[in-house]
């Protein structure tokens, strides 16, 4: 299509709206009756006059219509206009205006041109829309970068649904005129706000870190792997309940550092108190699965360096610990190696089997 088409086919629909606007006084039913093919006689009407539309003002136009359909003048005392109509006159008087000016009018078929554009990324600004809010009950919203760029072929098919649904909107097929029509600018009003978030995130290019180049892990690790409980045992190999580490500095030894671990909220984001009045804490199990509870001292501030700590599962949804599951754990083995020189763990010493029993030696036959 050429500009002269499109400029055509939009000074059309501008003064079709206008019309529209000066009879919003009459009934539904009885306006689209009226101005229901008010488009195709104004387009015979240009392709008839060699593409030019001369129609005049649509006030008088609207008013020979009304006459023509044997309808009463426009009552004074109509009903105020709504907002959408009057939305709807202010465009199209300014799109007439735009128009008068070839580098404007240029610009303006420019931005019609690339509607598909934007009703594509209508929809996946619904689809950043929708995951927000789905994370956000879940209670796993993670980064931005992370969850605005789809990963899988199951968000990837939720983003082509609802771009279809959007270029079915802005073609116009899907809730043309009815009472729903209003979700079509609701829909980009919030999208467009999304993109606004959206975009930017997804195009900044990803920086992840792996291992030690992170640099800013803090707690208790070995090689590299974070330490989720400490069992200690005396000389002799035996199980301690209960013992307090620190640093040569006298700093308690903290397995997930100052400010590694997590406190505990409710479903509606409410902070669990401990026993004794203060906030209840936990640190995060690598495998996702358990949870590492504090004891609590007498002002109820947790204490994260008497060990072994407490355990209790993680809840898979909220990533919370489920409190009522705290227990304590088994030590990995009930006795470890004695070191006490002077009370060494004894070695059992394995059940002589009967092939290693002592057999008597036979008699010796003295030598005749």
């Amino acid at each position: 299509m050429n500009d002269t088409a499109v400029s055509i086919d939009e000074q059309i629909r501008s003064f079709a709206l206008a019309v529209r606007t000066h009879l919003d006084d009459l009934p539904t039913d009885e306006l689209d009756e009226i101005v229901g093919g008010l488009t195709a006689d104004l387009a015979d009407q240009a392709a008839d006059n060699g593409g030019v539309l001369d129609v005049g003002d649509p006030a008088a136009y609207a008013e020979e219509l009304r006459t023509a359909a044997g309808l009463p003048p426009r009552s004074e005392s109509r009903r105020r206009v709504p907002f959408g109509a009057r939305l709807r006159g202010w465009r199209g008087r300014a799109t007439q205006t735009i128009r008068r000016s070839p580098i404007a009018a240029w610009f303006l078929d420019l931005l019609l041109a690339l509607r598909p554009v934007w009703w594509v990324l209508r929809g996946y600004g619904l689809y950043v829309v929708i995951l927000a809010v789905v994370l956000t009950k879940v209670g796993n919203g993670g980064s931005l970068d992370h969850w605005m760029v789809p990963d899988s072929l199951l968000e990837w098919a939720a983003v082509a649904v609802l771009a279809i649904v959007s270029v079915q909107w802005g073609r116009g097929q899907w809730l043309p005129r009815n009472a729903l029509r209003h979700i079509r600018t609701v829909s980009s009003v919030v999208a467009l706000l999304a993109l606004a978030v959206a975009l930017p995130a997804a195009l900044t290019p990803r920086v992840e870190y792996v291992g030690d180049e992170y640099g800013l892990q803090s707690g208790l690790r070995l090689d590299g792997v974070q330490i989720n409980n400490i069992f200690a045992f005396d000389a002799e190999g035996n199980p301690i309940d209960q013992v307090q580490l620190f640093t040569g500095k006298g700093t308690p030894i903290d397995l997930y550092g100052q400010n590694g671990a997590q406190t505990v909220l409710t479903p509606d984001g409410q902070i669990v108190e401990s026993e004794n009045g203060g906030h209840q804490q936990f640190g995060m199990h690598d495998d996702g699965l358990r949870a590492t509870i504090p004891g609590d001292d007498y002002r109820g501030r947790p204490v994260w360096n008497v060990y072994p700590l407490d355990e209790a599962d993680l809840d898979q949804y909220s990533l919370m610990p489920e409190l009522e599951t705290i227990t304590r754990p088994e030590p990995p083995f009930q006795k470890a190696p004695g070191i006490d020189a002077a009370n060494p763990t004894p070695t059992p010493s394995p059940s002589p089997s009967p092939s290693d029993e002592a057999v008597p030696s036979p008699t010796e036959t003295p030598a005749p």
